[in-house]
Order: structure tokens, then C-alpha cells, then sequence
């Protein structure tokens, strides 16, 4: 099943002969349906009556982002919705006890991904050192499991995140200087990289979570607020450092994104992607996501790493209709 990431302006999305049909004034496009399982807009595209239904009965998800990345809305059938475990969610959620058994988990493979992102691109910067950082995090691991609040947990979560985020600026390209995280908007363009993989990494997650049956909005570890997928930010703790800081680290050392494909517009006061390197940026993301691996230790066959968050999706909702956190197994990589 693909993905497809509409980026043209003034696109027009239609469905024609058993396929979706893109068209602008540079791009004719045409994609079996059979094989779209998501649609994402960035900015400005039309589709007809016809090509919604067409999409709702064929469970094909849209959701619309601004060029920058900001999530508008989305428009999904409700065929996936099951109420009955989304109950079970809503009653796990004020479980303080399966709350803090879930963010224990979570935290401590976030925060061993993260030095294992450390440590993998130390190999290759002999001239920078992230090993303060590396001891650092380590020591909070065991605390983290110690923690008897969820409070606690996030605590040592931002602890551990101020320290990553120095070890991963001693380890960035020198053309990509990075001193720490600023979002919404980034102030430079390593964080404009990670601010742009971390969205995409969401509503990859979004999909997932709601084909589930699962609500994105009910979290166990991030606190609710009306309008965030605050169950998706959950789960995207454990990939951050997998998926989205990996691919930043990966396309700069690369040079396959350079500091000449970003833009400062005035109006908006951050730093951006231009369109053509945007372009680049999502193939790449979608050659990560599509890579595989054996990471999951539930099965003993390589997956996909989008297969991979989709079964931990259905992992979480056994943990939920169970009520037994120790069912999810947060992936961890070596």
C-alpha cells in the first residue's frame, strides 16, 4: 500500500478508470487506487465530490497540511471506529497505575534509541564527541524506571532530551550548525528538518492508530488538549530517534540536503524547505519507512518500519482491551 504526497500548487485530485489522477500544469499522474491507502496535501489542491466518495468507501485517508507542515484536517471513513475499545482507551487512560507502566516503557526505549543514534554517527565524526551526552542519558535510565509518577517519567524524559540534543549538535555537519531545538517556528535548518520528518512521522502514526480503532486524541503520557493527537505523540517517542533524527543526520551528511535548499520567508519567521527539496526530503522518508528490519521481538521475520508502527498500533490496542500494559513492547534498536 502506498502513501501519496500531493505537493504540487493548484493540483487537481480525481479518480479516472480505477485510478487516482493528479494533474497541475507541470504533472500528469495516474496511480492504481487499489494501491492508495493515504493521501497527503501540502498546501492548495481540489478534488470533486466523486473523488471523496470514491475514497470513503475505500477507506483511503486525506489529510491536509499547509506547505510548511501545519495539519489542517483530515477526512477519513468511519469504518474503523470501534467504540467498545475506545472505551477501554478512555478507562486505561485514567488508570494512573497502566499510565505510568506505559510511559516507563516508552521513555526508557526512546531514550535508548537515542543513544544509539549517539553512538552509531560517533563512529563517523572521530573529530566530535557525543560522549558526555551518551553517559549522561545513561544514568537516567535507571531512574526513569524507578519513577513513580508519570510526572516523574516526563521529567526525566526532558532531561534526557536537553542532553540528546547537545550530543546530536556536536554530531551534525558543521554547514548544518545545530545548538538545540526550536519549533513553530524552526529557527534553523537542522530543526526545520526534524520539525518536518516528526509531522510526517505523525500522521503516519495517525493512520495507523485510527485503522486500529483506537482514538489519536486519548494519550496515556503526553497531557490531552483539544485539537493535538496527543495518543499519536505517545507513540512517536519511540521512532523520533529511529526514523525522523536519523533521516536529518543521514540527508546532511549525504549532501543530499544542502543549506542552499532552505528559504526564510519574511512573513513567517522561520526557516523552510523549498519546494523541489521538499520533494526530496518526503522520497527520502518514504525509502526510510519502507526499509525493514527484525526490531519488533514479537515476530522473528523483517517488516517494514511503516508495517512495524502499525503493529505496534495493534499491539497497544491488545494492552488496551486487556488492560495489561506488559503486552506493549516498545521497539528498541540495536
Amino acid at each position: 500500500m502506498s502513501f501519496l504526497y500531493i505537493y504540487e500548487r493548484g493540483a487537481k485530485i480525481g479518480v479516472q478508470n480505477n485510478c487516482v489522477l493528479v494533474e497541475s500544469d507541470n504533472l500528469k499522474r495516474t496511480l492504481p487506487i487499489e494501491g492508495v491507502e493515504n493521501v497527503i496535501i501540502f498546501g492548495d489542491a481540489s478534488l470533486s465530490s466523486s473523488c471523496v466518495k470514491h475514497f470513503m468507501e475505500r477507506d483511503i485517508n486525506l489529510t491536509w497540511l499547509s506547505s510548511r507542515g501545519k495539519f489542517y484536517g483530515r477526512l477519513e471513513s468511519t469504518r474503523s471506529v470501534n467504540i467498545y475499545r475506545q472505551r477501554r482507551q478512555f478507562a486505561c487512560g485514567e488508570d494512573d497505575e497502566f499510565c505510568l507502566a506505559l510511559a516507563k516503557k516508552i521513555i526508557t526505549a526512546k531514550v535508548k534509541n537515542q543513544i544509539t543514534i549517539l553512538r552509531r554517527y560517533q563512529r563517523n565524526r572521530p573529530q566530535s564527541s557525543a560522549q558526555t551526552s551518551i553517559e549522561a542519558m545513561s544514568k537516567l535510565l535507571p531512574l526513569t524506571g524507578k519513577a513513580q509518577s508519570r510526572e516523574e517519567v516526563m521529567g526525566y524524559e526532558g532531561s534526557a532530551a536537553r542532553y540528546y540534543y547537545q550530543g546530536l549538535g556536536a554530531l551534525v555537519e558543521p554547514d548544518f550548525s545545530f545548538s538545540g531545538r526550536s519549533r513553530q517556528p524552526p529557527r534553523d535548518p537542522f530543526n526545520s528538518l526534524l520539525s518536518f520528518a516528526y509531522t510526517l512521522l505523525m500522521y503516519d502514526l495517525y493512520t495507523a492508530v485510527v485503522n486500529r480503532g483506537l482514538n489519536p486524541y486519548a494519550s496515556f503520557l503526553h497531557s490531552i488538549k483539544s485539537g493535538h493527537p496527543a495518543l499519536c505523540s505517545d507513540l512517536m517517542e519511540e521512532w523520533r530517534a529511529v526514523l525522523a533524527d536519523s533521516l536529518a543526520l543521514y540527508v546532511t551528511s549525504k549532501g543530499i540536503i544542502k543549506r542552499g535548499h532552505f528559504e526564510r520567508p519574511a512573513q513567517e519567521g522561520g526557516v523552510y524547505l523549498d519546494s523541489q527539496a521538499s520533494k526530496i526530503y518526503i522520497a527520502e522518508y518514504e525509502k526510510k519507512v519502507r526499509g525493514r528490519s527484525r526490531y519488533l521481538n514479537y515476530v522473528d521475520y523483517s517488516v517494514s518500519f511503516r508495517r512495524a508502527i502499525e503493529m505496534q498500533c495493534q499491539r497497544l490496542a491488545q494492552a488496551v482491551e486487556e488492560g495489561d500494559p506488559e503486552i506493549y513492547q516498545p521497539v528498541v534498536i540495536r
